[in-house]
């Protein structure tokens, strides 16, 4: 498999990544048509869910984090025992931790926002600041991440890069590869966010597409959002 196995694989997600990227363009085309409606709730529907069900497993990767810590100190302080496997292993938590919540956090609304503006707007000018937002800023930054993040992560996974310390966890290749998994799905989960809000614009009742997925802390994230 190596490193030709890798090198098709690579080449089989790039073309998986270039036919999806036409989808992005859906927003757009159902705000200014309005055609496209059923396509798009299932769409908000699918992705909402699978970052609901992803931010459901990774909520319970912080608890483990914590446990990590608190034994990596208790043995250090106490027994004077120092394990760079064991401390590594709170930081690659931490790091699996934010790549992939994030996703599941932007569909909960609960990124830390400074905004004195976006909270007083009405829910139109809202959607249309959430298009605009996915176009000009969320869109590109993915693309452009994921663009310049090939061929690192490529070779980590060629050289199974390790930690450089003796003892330490051999999984660097897995950090670069949650770094790009970061960008996919905060990317998709944009597309969801901006088809919400496009569907909203043209038909009021499309507010609320996904009540199958109003899990845990999603429900108080909805109840807490304006109607």
């Amino acid at each position: 498999m190596f490193p030709g196995g890798i090198d098709a694989f690579g080449g089989a997600l790039q073309f998986i990544g270039w036919a999806f990227l036409p989808f992005l363009l859906l927003p757009g085309f159902v705000l200014l048509t309005g055609s496209g409606k059923a396509l798009s709730r299932a769409i908000v529907s699918v992705i909402d869910l699978f970052s609901t069900l992803i931010g459901e497993v990774v909520k319970w990767v912080m608890p483990f984090m914590v446990v990590s810590v608190v034994i990596a100190v208790f043995a250090l302080s106490i027994y004077g025992i120092s394990s760079i496997w064991w401390d590594e292993s709170s930081i690659y938590l931490h790091a699996l931790g934010i790549c992939l919540g994030a996703a599941p956090t932007y569909l909960a609304g609960q990124h830390v926002k400074v905004d004195i503006f976006f909270e007083k707007m009405q829910d139109r000018a809202r959607s249309l600041v959430e298009i605009a937002g996915f176009y000009t800023l969320l869109a590109p930054v993915c693309i452009v991440a994921l663009w310049r993040s090939q061929s690192f992560v490529s070779f980590a996974w060629q050289s199974l890069e390790g930690s450089t310390n003796s003892g330490g966890i051999k999984g660097i290749y897995i950090l670069k590869t949650a770094l790009c998994v970061l960008f996919i799905m905060l990317l998709i989960q944009g597309l969801s966010v901006a088809l919400r809000a496009a569907l909203r614009l043209r038909d009021s009742q499309q507010a609320k597409i996904l009540p199958h997925t109003e899990i845990a802390f999603l429900r108080a994230s909805d109840s807490e959002a304006p109607e």
